[in-house]
């Protein structure tokens, strides 16, 4: 995540989405925070709009906007340009599980690679509530709290859009890449069926289908379509 007073933007960091290079190249032109703790903490007491710490915090590399909007009063948080990137479900999971397989440094490489499978590496996901990417994006009654989605398949295309709303000109890097053969040739037709059941609001709110960016997926330069 990044929080930029100036130019004033947040980035809703989404995991396997391409946020590392995004990162990577917007922290050159931010006005960031340093992350203390304690300062969050008084902001989830309600003691940091009254006294006006919310110009230094900052948060999770991977925290959602919901957070980020609670901790801040509510004209500064209307003032950023909110984004996010996602990406299709199947090809997501894919890249994380081949992502955690190759870096033996990340804690749940062990636990990935003692898996049967990819289908019981699904499951385990399932689980998680980071997993799904519209938690990212939305609020308690489930519509949207950011101003714009990129999509990870129009990447280049996408990125520019936010590079001219904010008013900044940055290159993307390559980083944090995971090479795996395509997403599809992973999936059994009951696990294509599971992500789908299982992975549906992100699916249908994002536009996405298996094979990658659904017939009518808002096209580049379109408000967030939440």
């Amino acid at each position: 995540m990044i929080l930029s007073s100036q130019p004033a933007f947040l980035f809703v960091h989404i995991e396997k989405a391409a946020g590392s290079s995004i990162q990577i190249a917007l922290r050159p032109v931010a006005t960031s925070a340093k992350n203390y703790r304690w300062r969050r903490r008084l902001c989830w007491l309600g003691a940091v709009n009254r006294l006006g710490l919310y110009r230094i915090l900052a948060f999770p590399e991977h925290a959602d906007a919901r957070l980020v909007k609670r901790c801040l009063p509510a004209p500064v948080y209307d003032g950023l340009f909110k984004f996010a990137f996602v990406r299709n479900p199947w090809d997501r999971l894919v890249s994380r599980y081949a992502h955690l397989l190759r870096s033996k440094d990340r804690h749940r490489h062990e636990m990935v690679k003692r898996m049967k499978s990819f289908e019981e590496f699904i499951a385990w996901e399932i689980k998680r509530r980071s997993a799904y990417q519209f938690e990212y994006v939305t609020g308690k009654d489930g519509r949207s709290i950011v101003d714009f989605v990129g999509r990870y398949e129009r990447l280049a295309e996408d990125f520019a859009t936010v590079c001219a709303r904010i008013g900044v000109k940055a290159e993307l890097p390559h980083a944090n890449v995971s090479e795996h053969r395509d997403y599809r040739s992973y999936y059994t037709p009951e696990s294509r069926d599971l992500v789908a059941r299982h992975f549906r609001r992100d699916i249908e709110m994002f536009g996405y289908d298996f094979d990658g960016l659904a017939p009518g997926a808002p096209v580049k330069g379109q408000p967030n379509p939440i």
